[in-house]
């Protein structure tokens, strides 16, 4: 399957590239990013949230959240707001992708960028690269966020349950691992695990996006591989590495989910290590977004479609 790959206007800004693939599109301005604004069937809804009263915009001292697909830094503070309102460079990656250059920046001593491969597998892989432009490390790490369109519900693959020890059936043997824990659950000081959105079952943790519910946050040291999102027959998946030697933000978290009245966003984090001086770190994301027909209460019919599609682990 070829690729087609063309410049295009979007939403108020004069100069995008937007690219097809197998019946799906994907867009990126520009002039503000590096960003994915787009993501979704040819001439269909989008599955990324965009913000109407900024599209368009550039230019400006103030962070504008924009919408899609956003790269910042952690943790938390006020670079992660750093704004993204110039103009990227884009360096074609051919034959299936691009790659969008951000510009230096003096102030925070860094310069992302994002480089985006349509696989013939149907994945798209997505390198974020930070790099450091200081002479001494810089104590940030890249931090990915999907922001995605109201409405739909996130799931998060949980390790295979198994009964405490003392419960097994006569003759099952044990490891003294089996008394160990094997996840952790961060939370935030506007988070409530009474929130009915949340659901935390033995194989999936579910999230759903409502409107008219407040912010609500959890982060988690996720192994499972992918998280997913289903928005009316469209189902979003990402993949987000794991490192078992490594370190993470934000008390553990090398994934989380974030949503309020108007969004829902899946988030990955790289390690929390510094960037060298005058070097770079790169966090890589993979994505597939297609079209299904089961309800977000059949957790077996998602564990069964996840199983089909390519898995960048294998």
């Amino acid at each position: 399957m070829k690729l087609r790959q063309e410049p295009c206007a979007y939403d108020g800004w004069k100069q995008a590239v937007w690219v097809r693939w197998d019946g799906w599109e994907l867009v990126a301005p520009l002039e503000v990013g590096p960003r994915i604004l787009r993501l979704g069937p040819v001439d269909g809804p989008n599955l990324f949230f965009e913000d109407s009263a900024q599209l368009g915009k550039t230019g400006g001292d103030s962070w504008r959240i924009y919408g899609g697909h956003r790269f910042w830094t952690a943790p938390e503070n006020k670079d992660s707001y750093a704004p993204d309102n110039e103009p990227v460079q884009l360096e074609e990656k051919k034959p299936n992708g691009f790659l969008l250059r951000g510009p230096s920046n003096a102030r925070c001593g860094w310069q992302k960028s994002v480089s985006l491969h349509w696989q013939e597998d149907g994945l798209i892989r997505l390198d974020h690269t930070l790099t450091n432009l200081r002479a001494e490390p810089l104590p940030l790490t890249p931090w990915c966020l999907t922001v995605l369109a109201a409405g739909g519900t996130a799931f998060v693959p949980q390790p295979p349950y198994q009964p405490h020890p003392s419960e097994l059936p006569p003759g099952q043997k044990s490891s003294m691992s089996d008394f160990l824990p094997n996840r952790n659950l961060v939370l935030w000081p506007f988070t409530s695990l009474s929130d009915p959105r949340i659901s935390l079952g033995a194989d999936l943790w579910r999230l759903d996006q409502r409107t008219g519910a407040r912010a609500f946050k959890i982060g988690f040291r996720h192994t499972a591989g992918w998280i997913g999102y289903l928005l009316g027959d469209l189902f979003f998946a990402k993949w987000i590495r794991h490192d078992p030697l490594a370190s993470y933000p934000d008390r553990g978290s090398n994934a989380e989910l974030f949503t309020n009245d108007d969004i829902l966003e899946v988030e990955s984090l790289a390690p929390d290590q510094p960037v060298p001086a005058k070097g770079s770190v790169t966090h890589t994301e993979w994505w597939h977004v297609g079209r299904v027909s089961f309800p977000k209460q059949d957790h077996a019919a998602i564990m069964d479609y996840l199983r089909t599609l390519p898995d960048p682990g294998r």
